[in-house]
């Protein structure tokens, strides 16, 4: 059915000029074509439409040249901030004034918006605007900051990134500063630890000093003794070999000369091998210990000063400067991109002006 309805669409009267009048007509059948398209039908539409094709892709190359020429070379200017430290912790890790997420979050959120406003508040002259990036180097202390712009702003530029890191460095610097008052008064109390040690120490060498004096006394007084303790045996034995009635009273009394210095005896040769050393050896603990609370200190107090010497400040690396060569969009990728966008837009326009030619024919046939 669907193929009979076709053919009788198909099929047109038409009259014949060199029989007019006469009843006879001929019928022409129109063969039903399939709408397929193929690479010949494309190349007779642009053939067929070549002028407009041509036109709007001259056009669009005509756009791409004079934007290529007119737009501004544009250069990236740039300046790299590490921050600050004071020390190191137990792996060699460098301990940061602040961690570089938050000092990235904060040139974001308040110091580059911060800056530029304040900049435009006393430029507003500076049409061109600025668009400030930041970002952080991975796994570091680093941050890039840069604009894009062109070369008749270079001034305001680096005035906008000195500017931004001015901003940082005095944020730092505060915290910086109490970290150093922190280890001054650290290594102050260090250094009066260090001269209580010290006098202390004195103390105890005068402690040793008081106990090889006795050392001395004892030793005169064990001499002294045993020589007395000498002398009064031998008188025992001269009282021994006496007669009279008097020997027994001088025995007595010999005897108990001789038992008195023997207990002294006994006792200043304990005080001076035993109690004696005991002391000096109690004295001589004390004062191991002192000199190793002093080298310990002394230690921590170079350690201090090495952190006080080594304090790394918030800095710019390099000074803001302009890249060597231009960003962006370069005027050759312009001129090609309006080439191949032209063309696009061309066979779009001819394919779509066809479109409309085929539909207006069609409708005026029907």
């Amino acid at each position: 059915m669907k193929s009979e309805k076709n053919d009788r669409e198909n099929i047109r009267l038409i009259d014949s000029p060199s029989i007019a009048g006469s009843s006879l007509r001929y019928i022409m059948v129109d063969s039903v074509q399939d709408d397929e398209i193929s690479l010949l039908d494309i190349w007779l539409v642009l053939v067929k439409r070549r002028s407009l094709f041509l036109s709007l892709v001259l056009l669009a190359l005509l756009i791409g040249v004079s934007a290529a020429l007119t737009l501004p070379i544009k250069y990236n200017y740039s300046t790299t901030l590490e921050i600050g430290g004071f020390s190191y912790d137990g792996q060699g890790r460098l301990v940061l004034v602040e961690s570089p997420s938050s000092v990235l979050a904060k040139l974001k959120q308040s110091y580059i918006p911060f800056v530029t406003q304040a900049y435009l508040q006393e430029n507003p002259e500076f049409e061109g605007g600025a668009v400030i990036n930041a970002k952080l180097e991975k796994n570091s202390n680093i941050i890039l900051i840069d604009i894009s712009g062109i070369e008749k702003y270079r001034n305001i530029y680096v005035q906008l990134l000195n500017s931004i890191v001015d901003q940082i460095k005095q944020d730092h610097k505060r915290i910086s500063l109490l970290k150093v008052k922190d280890l001054e008064l650290s290594q102050y109390k260090l250094k009066n630890q260090i001269s209580v040690l010290k006098n202390e120490e004195q103390h105890i060498q005068s402690q040793i000093g008081r106990l090889d004096k006795k050392e001395l006394l004892l030793k005169d007084r064990i001499k002294e003794t045993r020589y007395q303790l000498k002398v009064s045996t031998k008188a025992k034995q001269n009282v021994a070999g006496a007669k009279g009635d008097e020997k027994a009273l001088s025995l007595l009394m010999v005897d108990n000369d001789i038992r008195s210095m023997r207990s002294i005896l006994a006792d200043l040769e304990e005080e001076l091998q035993i109690t004696l050393e005991n002391s000096r050896e109690v004295i001589f603990a004390k004062l191991t210990k002192n000199q190793q609370m002093q080298g310990q200190t002394n230690m921590a107090i170079q350690k201090l000063a090495v952190e006080l010497d080594n304090l790394l400040e918030t800095r710019a690396i390099t000074e803001p400067m302009q890249s060597i060569k231009p960003v962006g969009v370069g005027k050759k990728l312009i001129v090609i991109i309006s080439l191949v966008g032209g063309m696009f837009i061309g066979l779009f326009a001819v394919f779509f002006v066809e479109f409309l030619s085929k539909a207006r024919q069609r409708s005026a046939e029907q």
